[in-house]
């Protein structure tokens, strides 16, 4: 007996992409023209645009309702008029038609790939205009590029045994739907009874903004002679899509690790919720795919935001490989792939990186990395004042920032308040300090903000100045307070804003007063993190080689809270020299509890080896960072599980020795010793640091008052400071008139440190 193929339910066959297109979570009009353009894109003969055109109608005549999709500026369905008994034997075979026998790819059902101009590879394709059809039924004709005219029909998987042709494929297509011949090369696609969904979508136009966020990059690069169109209409970019209040683009390609490069990254705010779009896509040939996982969305963004990513063709490649069969995201179980992983990595890096420098991100995520944040700031403001002093460098290192902001000359109507009525003034002056080589124009602006919602309150002030080369600015401000300026019976804060005109650079500084009522207790429970050991190759050095170790890493967890912490501490290096700090290797993962008001030391990392192979694809020498995040490894009544707590960075150098100057002269970095007697002390050389002990009786004793306990750790600051220049023999500072310092007798010597130590900070208070 001759064997006949196996009988198929051809409507079951096609119909998964009704579902498909429901675990998408997007409506049939959506999935559609994704579809139906998508193969419209990739029946470019190359990557041109010039004169192709994708025209998506309804139609209505006396023959029925359909929904046309055609083609222009296509190469139309070329190849041999092979019958369908031929092109079924071959496909029974195994074998795949050509990518040039577009007409017989067109006839058969499953016979897909060859695509290089469009995003869609081994999707819905095709299926889609049966699905579309109430009758399972669409009619498709094409005038080649080689003259020839040709017309054929799909229903429910039956065809004509071969294609007509020439006046009689003009006939067939009129007698049965009506419509006269296509007079232009490419393909059209006649749907018959289509469903009513999509029928009410292009009537109303509900399609059309689904089809400007698939293919808003491929619109805005067409030219004049293309377009895509509805009912006629042609389809715009929204003029809006990036009227945002913050936005960043990409200015040029750049390579996220080796074989990994992004060639448009896209990023855009809207304070209001204006924006159309929500979250950050990813577009392979122009086309959206699907949403990027992006963690740690601060509420006052959630939904206000939209970005897009695109990445070259080896990249692209990649995604395709595990991208679901609609091109709406990527295939489940398929997001663990190093290829997904990249993309959502360098997408969240980006995302943060921007969020803090526009202000959505505050540094005082936890009370460890305000603490440091505020060290930081005053080891900067002391470094300033030693410069001042005209002190010599302890060393030379990164030039300084190109322009500093800051408050000065506060005062409020009480001393020691921050409370305010109505006619109350707050007096402040704003300092600017320009370190360019030229002079810069600076725009600043002044505003009350109410920090509940975001929201500006009232404009104190907003003007332009020049600030000349490596000089200080000062403007003297006040404000007085009014209902009709502040929000009454709650926390306003004074908001400064300081940009440098024509580079984008914004500096911004917040200054709180409560309108009628008291400052609230904000003190909170706390968990901290600190490093609590890690013995580098080569004392008083942050450097390792390749071949070398750290060894005995670990840290201290300090849980200030009525709570027992159930934690867990991830360990991993970064990558410091690349602006996005991506992860190079996982080094360690703990779990853990701490009991409350109790702490506990991490159980030791023996050994971090730098091998070569694991760190020379990402960089041969430069910046490290050793990370430990901290997260909540069950609910409590502060924390849920998953919840991120804390962390603690910590620069290593691969390869290079630490490079230290005047504004970078030292490493500041807290400890809890309460065991320890000093307050603080200091580490000289290549390792250059002070430490300040968080856990001494004397730091504790003021931490209720956080000014004061701010003045204690700038004390401790400075004076270990100029004991540096001591230990690193820089003896010029605390001779006397006339007497070599070496020279003096120990008390002599002591007093004369003493002495430099109480005028230096005498002078910091002038």
């Amino acid at each position: 007996m001759a064997l006949t193929p196996i009988p198929q339910n051809y409507r079951n066959n096609v119909d998964w992409i009704l579902g498909a297109y429901t675990d998408a979570g997007v409506s049939f009009p959506n999935g559609f023209q994704k579809d139906a353009i998508q193969n419209a894109v990739g029946a470019r003969k190359t990557n041109k645009w010039k004169n192709w055109r994708c025209d998506i109608s309804l139609i209505e005549n006396a023959h029925g309702k359909y929904v046309v999709v055609e083609d222009s500026g296509t190469v139309g369905l070329t190849g041999k008029n092979t019958p369908a008994e031929e092109i079924n034997a071959l496909m029974a075979q195994g074998k795949t038609l050509p990518a040039e026998e577009r007409l017989s790819r067109f006839t058969s059902m499953f016979n897909s790939g060859g695509n290089t101009t469009g995003g869609g590879l081994f999707g819905a394709g095709k299926s889609v205009y049966s699905v579309a059809s109430q009758s399972y039924t669409y009619y498709y004709d094409s005038l080649r590029e080689d003259g020839l005219y040709v017309a054929n029909v799909n229903k429910s998987g039956q065809v004509n045994f071969t294609a007509y042709e020439g006046d009689e494929a003009k006939k067939y297509i009129f007698d049965n739907t009506g419509l006269t011949e296509k007079k232009t090369v490419g393909t059209r696609i006649i749907i018959e009874s289509p469903k009513e969904e999509l029928v009410d979508s292009i009537n109303n136009g509900d399609i059309v903004p689904f089809i400007q966020e698939s293919w808003w990059i491929i619109i805005q690069r067409l030219t004049d002679d293309a377009a895509i169109t509805v009912n006629g209409v042609k389809v715009e970019v929204p003029e809006d899509i990036k009227n945002g209040t913050h936005s960043f683009e990409l200015q040029n390609p750049e390579i996220y690790m080796p074989g990994y490069k992004v060639k448009h990254f896209g990023l855009y705010a809207f304070d209001d919720g204006d924006n159309r779009w929500n979250g950050i896509s990813y577009y392979r040939k122009g086309m959206k795919i699907g949403e990027i996982d992006i963690k740690e969305i601060p509420k006052k963004i959630e939904n206000k935001f939209w970005g897009f990513i695109e990445v070259d063709e080896q990249w692209e490649d990649d995604l395709s490989d595990i991208e679901d069969k609609v091109h709406f995201g990527v295939s489940k179980g398929k997001k663990n792939t190093a290829t997904y992983q990249h993309l959502k990595n360098y997408c969240n890096n980006k995302f943060k990186a921007n969020l803090i420098e526009w202000g959505y991100i505050k540094d005082k995520e936890s009370e460890d990395k305000k603490l440091k944040d505020e060290l930081k700031q005053i080891a900067e403001d002391i470094q300033d004042l030693f410069d001042r002093l005209g002190f010599e460098d302890l060393g030379k290192g990164p030039q300084k920032a190109d322009f500093d902001v800051r408050w000065q000359d506060i005062s409020y109507p009480v001393e020691d308040s921050e409370r305010v009525t109505s006619g109350d003034t707050i007096g402040f002056s704003v300092r600017i300090k320009s370190s360019y080589a030229t002079d810069k124009r600076f725009e600043y602006k002044l505003s009350v903000v109410n920090p509940l919602t975001g929201t500006v309150v009232s404009s104190i002030a907003n003007d332009k100045i020049t600030v000349q080369s490596n000089t200080v600015k000062k403007i003297d401000f006040s404000h007085t307070v009014s209902k009709q300026n502040s929000v009454q019976f709650s926390e306003n804060r004074i908001v400064l804003s300081v940009k440098v005109i024509g580079s984008g650079k914004e500096k911004r500084k917040e200054l709180p007063y409560f309108f009628d009522i008291d400052k609230p207790d904000n003190t909170r429970e706390a968990v901290n993190l600190v490093l609590h050991e890690c013995i580098f190759p080569t004392e008083n050095s942050r450097r390792v080689n390749f071949g070398e170790a750290l060894r005995s890493v670990s840290y201290l967890i300090e849980n200030k809270r009525n709570h027992v912490l159930d934690y867990r501490l991830n360990v991993s290096i970064h990558n410091a020299s690349d602006p996005t700090c991506p992860k190079i290797v996982d080094i360690a993962s703990f779990t853990g509890t701490v009991e409350p008001f109790e702490e506990t030391v991490t159980t030791p990392i023996d050994t971090i080896p730098f091998d070569q192979k694991t760190y020379e694809p990402y960089l041969s020498e430069g910046i490290l960072e050793l990370r430990a995040r901290l997260i909540a490894n069950a609910d409590d009544p502060q924390y849920e599980k998953g919840d991120k707590i804390t962390f603690y960075h910590y620069k290593i150098f691969l390869n290079s020795d630490e490079k230290n100057g005047k504004n970078d002269s030292f490493d500041v970095q807290s400890v809890v010793a309460p065991e320890d007697f000093r307050r603080s002390w200091h580490t000289a050389g290549n390792g250059r640091t002070i430490t300040l002990n968080v856990g001494h009786v004397a730091y504790l004793n003021v931490s209720d008052y956080p000014d004061v306990q701010h003045d204690y750790m700038r004390e401790q600051m400075l004076k270990q400071y100029v004991l540096l220049y001591l230990a690193e023999g820089k003896y010029d500072m605390f001779g006397e008139q006339g007497r070599d310092f070496a020279d003096l007798e120990p008390q002599e010597a002591a007093d004369q440190v003493l002495q430099k130590i109480e005028s230096v900070y005498f002078q910091s208070l002038r």
